[in-house]
C-alpha cells in the first residue's frame, strides 16, 4: 500500500486549488505542526491536515 509524502500532498493541493505550492508548503506544514503537537495517534493526521489546509486556502482571498 502506497501512502502519500508530505510532498506529495501538498503538489496535489496545490495543483487542485490553482495555489502556488510554496504558499500550500506553508500552510501545510504550519497545520502539521499545530495538529501534531496533542495527537496521540498519527495513522489519521495527514488527512486531517489536507482538509485543514484545503479548508483554510479555499477560504483565502485570490491573490
Amino acid at each position: 500500500m502506497h501512502t502519500h509524502s508530505d510532498e506529495e500532498w501538498i503538489q496535489r493541493i496545490a495543483e487542485e486549488l490553482e495555489a502556488p505550492p510554496e504558499v500550500v508548503r506553508q500552510v501545510y506544514l504550519e497545520a502539521l505542526r499545530d495538529l501534531s503537537t496533542d495527537a496521540r495517534i498519527h495513522d489519521y493526521l495527514r488527512l486531517f491536515v489536507v482538509k485543514r489546509v484545503t479548508a483554510a486556502l479555499r477560504r483565502r482571498p485570490p491573490a
